[in-house]
Order: C-alpha cells, then sequence, then structure tokens
C-alpha cells in the first residue's frame, strides 16, 4: 500500500453518519489490486446512523504549549472525515474507518461523540466536509488519508481550528504547516530511514542495494539511500527487473563483493525470489514493502534471516498496547489491516490530543511508538523485527 494516494477527480458528495456501533461487513480481499493496494470495483457500502457514544468527563490538565486543542469535556464532537464513498479510495478508508471505531468502542464512556463525514474525493468535498463540521461544532477533525488531501488541508482555511491530517503534506516546509495542523502518516520513506540508521547501529558500513523500477520500490530505495550516505556512505546499487539473468548476475557480485550488508527494495514474491542468490552470511535488510507478515511460513521461508521494521500490531500481539483492541471482524488484505491499525492509532492520537498529552508524552501505538516532533508532526518508530523459520518475530538485542 502506498502512502501516497493521489486524490480523486473533484466532485462534491459529502454523507454524514456516526461512527460508534457495529462494523459493516468487510470488503472481498480479492476486490484490491495487489499492485497499487487501490479496488478494482466502484461498489462502496452505505453507512448507517448509529448511536453516539456520552461525552468524556472533564480532564484536568495544565495548557499545553503551541496551538490550543480542546480538551474532551469541550462542547462539540470530533469529525472523522474519510473518502469512504470514493471508487478508488473507498476500501482503504473503510479500514480507517472500521480501526478508527473499535478504537472508540474500546474506549466506551471516556470517547466523545465522533461523526462520520463520508466524501467521495479529498479536493474540494474534503474542504467543503472540514468546514461543515467546523461550523457543527466540531473540536477536531481528523481527516486527508491522502497526500493530496493533507496538502489541500494545510492550504485552507480549515487549518485554522485543529486538525489532524492522516498524511503529510507535500511542498510545504514544516515552519510554513498551520500552527493547529498536526501530522502523522504511515510514510514508507520513513521506515527506509529507520532501517538505515538501524544498520548503522548494528556496525554496517557498505551497503549493496537491490531494487526494481517500481515507483513505491523507488521511493524506500531513495529515502535508504539519503539516511545511508549521511550516516555511512558507501553504496553500490544493483537493479532487478525479474530476468534470471539479474539473479545470476547478483549472485555472481556478491561473492566478490565487500558489502558487509544487503538491503532490498522489491515487493515480497521479488524479495523471496532474489534471498536465495543472497549469501545466507550476508545480512539483509528491507522495509515492510517486501514482507508479509500475515504470510504462511512456508511462504516466507525463503527470507530467513531478513531484517526490518514494522509494526507492533503484527510482531507483537500479546503487547499491552495491542492485545486491547480487536482484530478486523473478518480477514482483511495486509495492506488493508495496516490501514485498520492505523485508523485505531488515529484515534487514539485524538484522545491525546485532547487530553493535552500530545506534549507530554508518547503513545505506545499498534503501529509504532508515537512521539510529536517539531512542526506538530507525529513520528512513528516501528519494532525491529526478523524473519526466523518463516515467521516475523521481534528482533532480538544483541
Amino acid at each position: 500500500m502506498s502512502p501516497a494516494f493521489s486524490a480523486d477527480a473533484p466532485t462534491s458528495t459529502t454523507t454524514r453518519a456516526r461512527i460508534i456501533g457495529p462494523l459493516p461487513p468487510p470488503v472481498p480481499q480479492d476486490e484490491i489490486d495487489p499492485e497499487t493496494g487501490l479496488s478494482r470495483s466502484t461498489v462502496v457500502r452505505p453507512l448507517r446512523d448509529l448511536p453516539a457514544a456520552p461525552m468524556a468527563a472533564p480532564v484536568p490538565r495544565a495548557a499545553p504549549a503551541g496551538p490550543a486543542v480542546p480538551g474532551p469535556s469541550a462542547r462539540g464532537h470530533v469529525a472523522l472525515i474519510l473518502p469512504t464513498a470514493s471508487p478508488v479510495l473507498g476500501r482503504l478508508a473503510e479500514a480507517v474507518r472500521q480501526g478508527f471505531a473499535a478504537a472508540v468502542q474500546v474506549a466506551g464512556r471516556d470517547a466523545p461523540p465522533v461523526d462520520l463525514l463520508a466524501v467521495d474525493n479529498e479536493g474540494p468535498a474534503l474542504l467543503a466536509a472540514c468546514r461543515q463540521a467546523q461550523a457543527a461544532g466540531s473540536i477536531l477533525v481528523v481527516a486527508a488519508l491522502t497526500r493530496d488531501g493533507a496538502t489541500a488541508l494545510a492550504k485552507s482555511e480549515c487549518a485554522r481550528q485543529p486538525v489532524l491530517a492522516l498524511n503529510e503534506p507535500q511542498a510545504i516546509l514544516g515552519p510554513d504547516l498551520p500552527q493547529n495542523l498536526f501530522t502523522v502518516s504511515l510514510s514508507i520513506e520513513r521506515e527506509a530511514r529507520q532501517v538505515a540508521l538501524m544498520a548503522v547501529a548494528d556496525g554496517r558500513r557498505s551497503a549493496i542495494v537491490i531494487g526494481s523500477a517500481a515507483p513505491l520500490a523507488r521511493r524506500v530505495q531513495e529515502a535508504f539511500e539519503r539516511e545511508w550516505s549521511a550516516a555511512a556512505g558507501d553504496i553500490r546499487r544493483v537493479p532487478y527487473t525479474g530476468n534470471p539473468e539479474d539473479a545470476a548476475a547478483l549472485k555472481e557480485l556478491l561473492e566478490n563483493s565487500r558489502a558487509d550488508m544487503a538491503f532490498i527494495a522489491l515487493e515480497p514474491d521479488q524479495a523471496r525470489a532474489v534471498r536465495p542468490y543472497i549469501p545466507a552470511t550476508l545480512p539483509l535488510y528491507a522495509t515492510s514493502l517486501s514482507v508479509n507478515p500475515r504470510a504462511e511460513a512456508i511462504v516466507n521461508l525463503d527470507l530467513q534471516g531478513l531484517r526490518y521494521v514494522e509494526m507492533p500490531w503484527f510482531v507483537q500481539p500479546d503487547h499491552p498496547a495491542v492485545m486491547v483492541y480487536p482484530p478486523p471482524p473478518a480477514p482483511m488484505s495486509v495492506d488493508q489491516e495496516r490501514l485498520y491499525a492505523f485508523g485505531i492509532d488515529a484515534f487514539r492520537l485524538t484522545m491525546h490530543l485532547l487530553r493535552g498529552d500530545a506534549r507530554r508524552a508518547a503513545l505506545d501505538g499498534v503501529t509504532g511508538r508515537i512521539t510529536l516532533e517539531a512542526g506538530n508532526t507525529f513520528e512513528r518508530t516501528l519494532t525491529p523485527a526478523e524473519v526466523d523459520g518463516g515467521h516475523v518475530i521481534p528482533l532480538r538485542a544483541p
């Protein structure tokens, strides 16, 4: 799943529903194109009116530094604006909605009322829904699943009031972002940078980088290389197209190389095809782009020893911050499940902001440890993990 979806062509459909209550049936996995993570169909399940949760009791707190965010006891509601009515993004947005709703149900009486505004694009319809929500008294807007949407919000008057964007605005530097705009994302580039620093911490200094020409793989490779060049420096690149000749050339190169690690920016099937040609003695690193943590052990056996960073949701199911939340009500694709977990943390960050805790403490989220950094950006630090015997497990400290 690419975290940089493009917004749909502008139209203006907006529907409104309460988000608290039973979840609708999940979308079949075969509706998602594995190459893009996007839906193949235009069918979107309608949302029903659902009862609201009661308002939370006042939470005493000192006023935090920076922009003021109303507490849960303030008059109003939280508005969740998602493109669930989009023919392209609807199923991905629905996974976020289900995760958000699951977290609201776990919070119970502590949760403020939450209104869902379903839009069919993250251009004009998103901005119109944001204005509608704020006019109706929302104390915080949670919106913008795409980069286009986050950019539109950052440039609009909506960000004059508190907004949590679920992606990163583009071409807007931190100091230029509105004071009341907070951002969090499932950025694959941030994963790549974390992996580069993990490899440096492991003592690696010379890397062979194996990548494909796919757009998402290129983004992963470029992000890794930028961080690696700053921290270590020595890189040799090897393109992989999937041809048998590529694997043979790779094996010969690795056998004669002085590199002390390899990094792959490949889809899972390509990663499994390449792994047997990489010596078992050469440490191998990747991002979650290359690993399906829900695959059967026999499928992931070829990735033995691969190290990467992963959501606690997948590798630490017995962690207190994870086990309290229910799994999706029916099987999802891994890309959808990542968004389901992201929806859980989106609600938890909402409460973190409303309680004034964001600047005082990190959040142990199901998608990682989340801290508020400069520019009102929530940074996620994922769990180091490795593939062992076909299973993805937390990486043991040396």
